[in-house]
């Protein structure tokens, strides 16, 4: 509890240590660790695995436990216990699963019990949907075959909607070299969301499973068609004439899935929204900041949030705002990202806008209506965000002149002037006039006589994007999300592209996929606990360095050329004369 380098302390301190060293111990003894509990699946068929996940952040707290109550509607098949240790800002922490196998014994809808630990630990109850299996004619019992299945799974079917495929790819333990293409079908977009392995029983046989999420979004109406996904390898036929003989190349197998024919509906015509949103669900959010008090002249910002499930950031259009009186509306560049739960997108935008009131007394910030399409009801909702009123004070230099102009003790306002007065202001206003004359006069003699330097001097900005590159560089190998991210936004707003505003998630917005992807996956890392886990820095780098070098070659500037002079000016020969 106590470095032994501390022992040469004073005693004052050393007892402070081991007081603080013994209250955290009894605070932690007296909370109890919580144990968590997961299914890698909510639904499957007969004769598939699931597997059960139990998680500890304590790892005092021990994961053994009676798995008795499982075994009446499952088969335990194995059990393996996982380790994750990291360090963030000198602080030690350990996450501990235990991962158990297990088999449904028959269909429905099968309850995993809570399950006790040591120390007063327990798991909330989960339920699993477990299907019944479909039959494969007698007799037949391919070595690899492919199954689909759409959500919806009927329709309709929208322009611009997403579409939820899943395709199960079944092979046995001896297929090897398997390969399948991805499904592509013609004007519409595709995006893997998640990948989950496991083992189900087809026939009598045991195969193993990989089935992938995909993310389909139709881009033109009329009929789409998802062209068959072929899938190929060698089944393994070892041979016993010879003991260490290796295994020979099997033969070639190939197996192709059914096309899907689906028929994609246009916007529709009673749809009354000016932008085109069909969605499982959209909700409008809202954030003010200083919006009770204000002054004439002074901005408050209104940050409009939203957030859609089944539609890409990029989908979600601005909503209007109807017409403000008396204010000026400034919109800033909005900024948004897309993440997925493993079968549908997560779209969330940000709109910002700053609101300068003109005149005093009453500021409505007026409510936005935002029409979309409910693809789950199949009709047109409306999401409200309400007003929100605010008052305005006048602003300080009315507030200090006075909305009348002041009386003197004489009865007349300091702005009026007895006849004469005015010819005599004359000669102050000619005086500052000559003034300024003689400066400017100043400034230009100086301009003209300014010391010669040479053209190869290395200016101060090329030096300091030099040095941001390379600490980026070296923040990006060392997996520090954290410093990547405020590093690249420091460039960004020194010499990035205008057009990006300073925002990662703006510049993800014009650059290649490569890039962008590296960038939304820096963000994301940014929502994570820690200094971004299992973040990959390098590949940020590769993608940045080869976008950067190409857009300075195609501004007219030489990328290598800066850290030329970063280099020379590091040496300190001949950058100035």
């Amino acid at each position: 509890m106590v470095n032994l380098k501390w022992v040469s302390l004073e005693k004052g301190r050393l007892v402070t240590c081991q007081l603080a060293g013994a209250l955290w111990s009894w605070s932690h003894a007296t909370l109890a660790a919580e144990v968590s509990a997961r299914l890698d699946r909510p639904q499957v068929v007969v004769g598939e695995t699931v597997t059960l996940e139990l998680q500890t952040n304590d790892p005092q707290q021990s994961l053994e436990t009676s798995l008795e109550a499982l075994q009446a509607d499952f088969i335990i098949l194995d059990q393996r216990t996982e380790t994750q240790m990291s360090i963030v800002n000198g602080r030690q922490s350990a996450v501990v699963r235990l991962l158990v196998t297990m088999e449904p014994r028959h269909s429905g809808v099968l309850q995993v019990p809570a399950l006790k630990f040591r120390g007063g630990a327990s798991t909330a109850p989960l339920a699993l949907q477990v299907d019944a299996a479909p039959e494969l004619a007698p007799g037949e019992a391919p070595p690899v075959f492919i199954e689909t299945s759409l959500d919806p799974q009927e329709g309709p079917y929208y322009v611009h909607a997403q579409l939820s495929l899943k395709v199960r790819i079944f092979y046995l333990p001896n297929l090897t070299e398997a390969a399948i293409n991805p499904p592509a079908p013609e004007l519409a977009s595709v995006r893997l969301l998640d990948e989950v392995p496991y083992q189900a029983e087809r026939n009598g046989l045991r195969y193993r499973v990989l089935e992938r999420r995909y993310a389909i979004f139709p881009e033109r109406s009329g009929e789409l068609t998802i062209p068959a996904m072929q899938l190929t390898g060698r089944l393994a036929e070892p041979r016993a004439e010879r003991l260490w003989q290796p295994s020979a190349r099997g033969r070639r197998v190939n197996y192709q899935s059914e096309p899907l024919a689906l028929e994609i509906k246009p916007r529709p015509a009673s749809f009354t929204g000016p932008h085109w949103l069909p969605a499982r669900r959209i909700e409008l959010a809202q954030q003010i900041t200083d919006a009770d008090q204000l002054r004439v002249g002074e901005p408050v910002t209104r940050t409009v949030i939203l957030d859609a499930v089944a539609l890409d950031d990029h989908m979600l259009e601005e909503p209007e705002w109807p017409e403000v009186v008396s204010a000026r509306i400034y919109p800033d560049q909005p900024q948004g990202i897309s993440r997925d739960d493993g079968e549908w997108v997560l779209g969330h935008r940000e709109f910002r806008y700053a609101v300068v009131p003109e005149v005093a007394g009453e500021l409505v910030l007026p409510e936005i209506r935002l029409a979309w399409w409910d693809t789950v009801a199949d009709r047109e909702r409306v999401a409200v965000l309400p007003e929100h009123r605010g008052r305005v004070l006048p602003g300080e230099q009315a507030s200090a002149a006075g909305l009348l102009p002041p009386v003197a003790a004489d009865g007349q306002a300091p702005g009026t002037s007895e006849p004469g007065q005015g010819r005599l202001m004359v000669w102050p206003l000619l005086c500052g006039l000559f003034a300024v004359l003689w400066l400017l006069t100043l400034a230009l003699y100086l301009r003209g006589h300014r010391p010669r330097t040479n053209r190869r001097s290395a200016p101060i900005e090329s030096i300091q994007e030099g040095e941001l590159l390379r600490d980026l560089k070296s923040a990006c190998s060392a997996g520090d999300a954290r410093a990547a991210r405020q590093l690249l936004g420091r460039w960004l707003r020194r010499h990035g592209p205008r057009t990006a505003g300073g925002s990662l998630l703006g510049l993800a917005g014009e650059v290649d996929s490569e890039l962008a992807a590296a960038l939304q996956a820096l963000d994301a890392a940014g929502f994570k606990p820690g200094a971004g886990g299992d973040w990959d820095g390098p590949a940020l780098w590769r993608a940045f360095d080869g976008w950067r070098t190409k857009w300075q070659r195609d501004a007219g500037k030489d990328p290598a050329g800066e850290f030329d002079l970063y280099a020379v000016a590091q040496r300190g020969d001949e950058v100035t004369r």
